[in-house]
């Protein structure tokens, strides 16, 4: 799947052909390829011609592709660096424009932001996962301030996304498919302000949002 958007991508010079290609048909492939049943919920809550900022839990590699197909949206992620050089999958996030991330050095990890701010002031949507790592025990992390700084500066609403299911299907740390149920839920877009940023009032609220859309959709 990847092979064939690479060579699109060279055909046609344009790196949102093989994106719309993720969204619309190497996402449904993926899925149905392991037996993931999808439910989305929300989506009416995203309006039309907005560019937003995405932040979701983290549980397995399926996250990817089931919020690729869930959110309505041409998604770019921000990755840590050492994904550029997993074979296919890293080459064609380079080769897209997605966002590379040094955590090991502070100063690239402001500079990767930034120029993740950059494609969102093109009209580009990002999507991250504010705990940094996929959580071993399903339980919610920590959020770290990164994504809430990028939608500030950006000027954007950021979209507080909820994600559960993928880490029965493909358990963190195992190769072993488990076909079942993933449930998406979208909350409401939320303003972002510089200061809410450095209080960390914003952080703690879509951290809040992020378990309550949870909650919402293991118990319906």
């Amino acid at each position: 799947m990847i092979s064939s958007s690479l060579v699109v991508l060279v055909m046609t010079f344009s790196q949102k052909i093989p994106v719309v290609m993720a969204r619309t048909m190497f996402a449904p492939g993926i899925l149905w390829g392991c037996g993931i049943r999808l439910q989305v919920t929300g989506a009416e809550n995203l309006p039309k011609g907005e560019s937003f900022v995405f932040v979701s839990n983290h549980l397995s590699y399926l996250d990817i592709p089931s919020l690729f197909r869930a959110i309505p949206h041409n998604l770019h992620f921000v990755a840590k660096k050492e994904i550029k050089w997993v074979p296919f999958i890293g080459w064609y996030m380079l080769a897209t424009g997605m966002i590379f991330v040094d955590r090991s050095n502070r100063l690239k990890a402001i500079a990767s932001l930034a120029q993740a701010g950059k494609l969102i002031k093109k009209g580009k949507d990002v999507l991250m996962f504010p705990e940094g790592t996929r959580s071993k025990t399903g339980e919610i992390g920590e959020f770290k301030k990164g994504p809430f700084m990028l939608a500030a500066k950006a000027g954007v609403k950021v979209v507080p996304v909820s994600i559960t299911g993928t880490e029965k299907v493909l358990p963190s740390g195992s190769f072993a498919l488990s076909p079942g149920v993933v449930k998406v839920n979208i909350g409401q877009p939320l303003e972002t302000l510089q200061s809410d940023v450095k209080s960390g009032a914003i952080v703690d609220k879509v951290k809040e949002e992020v378990g309550r859309l949870k909650a919402q959709i293991t118990t319906s």
